[in-house]
């Protein structure tokens, strides 16, 4: 038998804004730890929130063994390693003057719109997993993020677009200029050519772009012959500047997945090549796999795959290189439908 204890801070201060005026300011601090129990390839599971409960939360999981909860695969073990990532966070009055300050510019230098936001955060996520089997892992990560939604006043849409940061390394002037930058373009209205077929480009991190991937590459669903992409593994299927992998750096989540896996680098696409789909333990163990370090959970629940941490490889080209002078479409906001 293995006991593991996986525990989660969430320490943040957060601004919300309204018809472009700041609102409110809240500050909290969430606290909440899993308990699992393995034995005979079953998986029993547990929790608590704050600070005590951990006795009573390990029974109730070694309780739960008795459902017969199948979990094929072993716990992470022996390996130890702690990582910071990021600075200070925003003090609740430091937040609450930056807000200020960015709002006070936007509506000065762009008066036709008005701002909304419930995406003004700073704080500390701090998680770590450990087990009588030697695993000790330990990640704080601080982060700041700015979203500001923006509609022109005479404007009778929910919203017409938005611009953001999340980082650790936040900047007045960058973010300012980036947004206004936004803002200038939402005002600028250019003719496209007549005739001729434009190149378009999304963002890296474009939802409507990664959902194809994301339904297609889930293990269960590969493994089980339901996906686009099954029977395909080690084919050629993009083009061979196309690299899509794992990164949970770049998503500002911690080194290790639900499961004490390690997936940084991991590779689900690699030079146009199908490589592996995205799975956990369980799904790895079902259809021979390899897990990709892209598990998640809730404190008291059992582990599932998740491709959040999907990234696609820049090939490091500017536009004007890409384009060599030929007009194209950026896509800033797409929002419904679906690919199909």
């Amino acid at each position: 038998m293995i006991n593991e204890t996986i525990s989660s801070v969430e320490d943040e201060v957060s601004i919300k804004l309204s018809a472009s005026a700041l609102e409110s300011l809240r500050a909290k601090s969430i606290s909440r730890t899993g308990v699992r129990v393995y034995s005979d390839g079953c998986i029993g599971v547990s929790g608590y929130m704050g600070t005590e409960g951990e006795a009573a939360a390990r029974e109730r999981a070694a309780a739960a063994l008795g459902y017969k909860i199948p979990y094929p695969g072993r716990p992470s073990t022996g390996s130890r390693r702690a990582e910071t990532v990021g600075g200070r966070p925003f003090t609740p009055q430091a937040l609450d003057a930056e807000a200020a300050a960015l709002l006070a510019a936007f509506r000065k230098d762009f008066p036709q719109f008005v701002y909304s936001s419930s995406g003004i955060k700073t704080g500390t996520s701090r998680r770590s997993m450990r087990n009588d089997a030697g695993l000790d892992y330990a990640s704080s990560i601080t982060t700041h993020e700015f979203t500001f939604f923006y509609k022109l006043a005479s404007s009778s849409s929910i919203l017409d677009g938005w611009f953001s940061y999340t980082g650790t390394g936040y900047d007045r002037a960058a973010f300012q200029a980036y947004g206004s930058e936004m803002l200038a373009a939402h005002l600028r209205e250019v003719p496209l050519p007549a005739e001729g077929r434009l190149s378009v480009f999304f963002e890296e991190n474009d939802s409507q772009l990664r959902n194809i991937f994301f339904r297609e590459l889930s293990g269960m669903t590969l493994g089980s012959g339901s996906s686009l992409f099954s029977g395909k593994l080690g084919q050629r299927l993009f083009n061979e500047g196309f690299t899509l992998y794992n990164s949970p750096g770049q998503a500002f989540r911690p080194f290790f997945d639900a499961e004490g896996v390690c997936g940084e680098g991991f590779k689900y696409i690699e030079n146009g090549v199908l490589r592996a789909p995205y799975a956990d333990k369980k799904t790895a163990a079902k259809f021979g796999y390899e897990p990709s370090g892209s598990a998640t959970a809730a404190y008291d629940g059992t582990p599932d795959a998740n491709p959040g941490n999907m990234r696609i490889q820049s090939q490091a080209r500017t536009f004007r290189e890409m384009l060599g002078g030929r007009p194209a479409i950026f896509v800033s906001m797409a929002m419904g439908g679906d690919y199909t």
